[in-house]
């Protein structure tokens, strides 16, 4: 039986390099490529710092990598020379690779500001991070000019989710709303609409659509939307879960009389679950 044994370069270092960028910790030069090779479509100059350099000398024992990137500092290099010079020093990934992410990031340098921010937000929103989205499309909305329709549209579309993903409905209709009175797209009404569904309670919803005629037929598809919704969830990992812990409860409490398993596992599902809603807020 063989195994593949994968060499390390430099040493993992005693203190990470924070990428705030990314919202993550790094230990070891081989962390930073796969950084650069995963992200290569948001890579930006924002990577090119000095900190990181002495932080690969003095933390990695990385002397000749440090003083090659401290030269391409220097002669005010591009980010793509930059992760390359990393990539091949290291020389974990296949050429193909190190030139595939290279050009990806060539090609990001010719992002416009919009472009760029736009990219950061949506990498944010991909991963959960709801708040700090909410905060960059924000940004991004403000230097946008106002005939940019389609694209304002987006933003505020994207505004709406991400403050549906932290489940302040409230302020998600409005921004799905001003995303619909900004392209007059019909999906942004219909979010509008479905946002409201979830916020208000049960009788307060149907009296406004009772106030609002107009919205009778798209309120009967934001119902359809509602069961499909619950229907997924039904088949979710967390449902089954909590059928599971249901039937624990129950063939505890009749054979040993003792529910505390059930009390337990559910403590841990609601754990998880708050990780991940703490984690949408950052």
């Amino acid at each position: 039986m063989s195994s593949k044994v994968i060499l390390g370069t430099g040493r993992r270092a005693a203190h990470p390099y924070y990428v705030e960028r990314f919202y993550v910790n790094l230990y070891s030069v081989e962390e930073l490529c796969f950084l650069l090779v995963d992200k290569a479509a948001l890579l930006d100059a924002e990577i090119m710092q000095r900190d990181m350099v002495r932080w690969l000398e003095s933390q990695c024992g990385l002397s000749e990598l440090a003083h090659t990137l401290e030269a391409v500092l220097n002669r005010k290099g591009s980010v793509a020379a930059f992760a390359g010079a990393i990539l091949a020093y290291v020389n974990i990934y296949p050429a193909e690779t190190i030139r595939r992410t290279e050009e990806i990031v060539r090609g990001n340098e010719g992002l416009n500001p919009y472009e760029r921010l736009g990219a950061r937000a949506d990498y944010l929103f991909g991963e959960k991070r709801y708040l700090a989205a909410l905060q960059q499309y924000q940004s991004l909305a403000l230097t946008i000019p106002e005939t940019e329709k389609l694209l304002l549209g987006r933003i505020y579309h994207n505004m709406g989710a991400a403050c549906a993903g932290m489940f302040l409905y409230e302020q998600a209709a409005e921004w799905f709303m001003k995303s619909y009175e900004t392209d007059g797209k019909k999906e942004g009404l219909l979010l509008y609409l479905a946002a409201l569904r979830m916020g208000k309670q049960e009788k307060s919803y149907i009296d406004f659509i009772a106030d609002h005629p107009e919205y009778h037929e798209l309120s009967l598809q934001v119902e359809r939307l509602i069961r499909r919704a619950e229907g997924s969830f039904e088949g979710s990992d967390e449902n089954r879960m909590l059928v599971t812990y249901q039937v624990m409860k129950e063939e505890g409490a009749g054979a040993l009389g003792d529910s505390a398993p059930y009390y337990e596992e559910i403590g841990e599902l609601t754990a998880g679950l708050r990780d991940k809603y703490r984690r949408s807020m950052r």
